[in-house]
């Protein structure tokens, strides 16, 4: 195995919501700034200056540049009085030379300076937006922030054309840039030589990792958990099991990102044979408008899958069904094709891995592929391959999940098998787990990287022992680099749902028996394959009885969605939360 390090690139993304603060002024005319109406108020009479001597290059890198009583002042405040420095002789302006400004004395005339920080104070993450004002115009503006009780600048953008923002940056947790008051400091630079600065306090006060944005939302009722969760606009899909007179159906739910309840009323799809964590019933979102869900359905003795369109606010759609003897654990949409996974029943307690093709329009079968072992390794076809978890990565399509095989000591054992495939169903490559590590494992999800690959999750162990979190990564070319094992040697512990955040921290939902007898939901984030948890959630229900977080989704910002179940008094109940990065 081969060493592999994860860099991360985090994109600027500005916010569409934020308000622009000020349109930026390289072109107003001196009369028209309230600061530079000051300056002439200072500076009336006497011709005097005090404009510092210092040359920009000395003013900008200078780690004492804001005054710490401008750093502590209240958040509130959006500039403070600016400086103004001159390069070179203050009369050169009367050489004639193109782009000076001269006064009436035949001096340069000064740079005013304002700076907006936009929102301040700074309570999520997401986008800061740095504007600058100036009283005449500038050729650059360069911006810099001085963390609080830190030496230095650190520059934010240099040499910035005068535009509106002149800068947006990314608060991304309450690590970066780091919770606290800070200063921003923009320095102006005119044509003729003449540069003027001024800064403005910001405050950063984001929520920790892992505490709710909205509070969870819980209630009893009908709808008895969720298995699946999809980012869609401002919001997620949620799929989950709803009880009826006849048992229990598929039911899709919307959420609303910003209150954390319910739009709308939920959309019942259809009897449910089996449902839980790795199970279904199984979301994917398709476009701005709707989703579509995968479940398992009784079918005379046996089982078939079924699928929905769903779209929230509308009647229910018609519901296509699989073969016989088949079974859904996991969708994704590709373009006008859906992908069901799952498993086609060969006998008792045995399956093939089965993947469907199927039309978004009319509910056609395209395709079928399967997993079935060499002859010389099955040669009756009597082991159990089933998929559990499928996600679109770049041009391909990753399916993964489990088999049966033997180890040295030809014991059948659980191992992760992974396939992938061409958007339009080509085989490309199968891989199956030597067993390196643990005794056996299984894949329940896999999701995307953002610098090509994708990692799963699920769990692994010794045999005769508890369950463990297990967390493979793996290349764009399919090549397992690294592995992690979240230690839990007396608490059976499984990981339903995995994500990578904008920092590109491993965010995984699961299960954690404590003690067995007890289920808890349990939410961690990892910066990678080594490291402690950047922040945890464990969530018990107020029952003794099994609680899982089964449903994962991620927005551009970073927050994490959970969905997931809970045990209540006699029965589950369903639970959404939205948790800071």
């Amino acid at each position: 195995m081969r060493d592999f390090a994860l860099s991360r690139i985090v994109p600027v993304m500005p916010r569409l919501s934020l308000a622009v603060p000020m349109l930026l002024t390289s072109v107003v005319a001196a009369c028209t700034s309230p600061q530079y109406a000051i300056y002439q108020q200072q500076h009336a009479g006497g011709g005097s200056s005090e404009t510092s001597a210092s040359s920009d290059a000395g003013a900008e890198t200078s780690g004492d540049s804001p005054s710490a009583s401008s750093e502590t002042s209240s958040a509130a405040e959006t500039s403070v009085a600016a400086t103004t420095q001159t390069d070179g002789d203050p009369t050169a302006g009367d050489s004639g030379t193109s782009g000076t400004s001269t006064g009436d004395d035949g001096k340069a005339v000064p740079v005013a300076v304002e700076v907006f920080v936009e929102p301040s104070p700074v309570t999520e993450v997401g986008p800061v937006q740095v504007s600058v004002s100036t009283s005449r115009p500038v050729a650059s503006i360069n911006v810099f922030l001085k963390k609080n009780n830190e030496d230095g600048d650190v520059p934010l953008v240099v040499g910035a054309a005068p535009g509106n923002p002149v800068h947006v940056f990314e608060v991304t947790s309450e690590d970066a840039p780091g919770d606290g008051m800070h200063t921003i400091r923009a320095v102006a630079h005119a044509a003729d030589g003449v540069s003027g600065e001024a800064s403005s306090a910001l405050l950063i006060d984001v929520q920790p990792g892992g505490s709710d944005v909205w509070p969870p939302y819980v209630k009893a009722g009908p709808i008895n958990g969720f298995t699946s969760a999809a980012l869609r606009g401002n919001g997620i899909d949620v799929a989950g099991y709803f009880e009826t007179n006849d048992g229990l159906a598929a039911v899709a739910v919307r959420v609303d990102g910003t209150k954390g309840q319910p739009e709308g009323e939920p959309v019942v799809l259809g009897p449910v044979a089996v449902t839980g964590g790795g199970r279904g019933p199984a979301i994917a979102a398709a476009g701005d408008d709707a989703a579509f869900v995968a479940w398992t359905q009784a079918d005379n003795g046996s089982t078939r899958w079924a699928v929905s369109r769903v779209k929230f606010g509308e009647a229910k759609g018609p519901v296509w069904s699989g073969p016989s003897k088949t079974s859904a654990n996991a969708i994704a949409v590709v373009d006008d094709m859906l992908v069901v996974v799952g498993a086609i029943e060969i006998g008792p307690n045995t399956h093939d891995l089965g993947v469907w093709w199927v039309s978004a329009e009319s509910g056609q079968v395209l395709l079928v592929q399967s997993f079935v072992p060499p002859p010389g390794d099955d040669p009756n076809n009597w082991r159990d391959e089933i998929a559990r978890g499928v996600a679109i990565v770049g041009d391909e399509v990753v399916v993964v999940g489990e088999r049966e095989t033997k180890n040295a000591e030809l014991a059948l054992v659980r191992r992760t098998v992974v396939l992938r495939f061409g958007l339009d169903g080509s085989p490309f490559s199968e891989w199956t787990l030597p067993g390196d590590l643990l005794d056996e494992d299984a894949a329940l999800a896999v999701a995307p990287l953002r610098e090509g690959g994708f990692v799963i999750t699920g769990w692994g162990r010794n045999l005769n022992t508890v369950r463990q979190v297990l967390t493979r990564w793996f290349t764009a070319e399919g090549e397992h680099v690294s592995v992690r094992v979240e230690p839990t040697p007396s608490d059976d512990a499984l990981g339903f749902a995995v994500g990578e955040d904008r920092e590109g921290k491993i965010i995984v939902a699961g299960a954690l028996h404590q003690p067995t007898t007890d289920a808890n939901a349990w939410i961690f984030a990892v910066p990678g394959p080594a490291g402690a948890h950047v922040w945890e959630v464990i969530r018990n229900g107020p029952g003794q009885g099994p609680d899982e977080a089964a449903g994962l989704a991620l927005d551009a910002w970073g927050h994490v969605y959970v969905a997931g179940s809970e045990f209540d008094a006699l029965q589950p109940r369903a639970f959404a939360l939205r948790l800071y990065p």
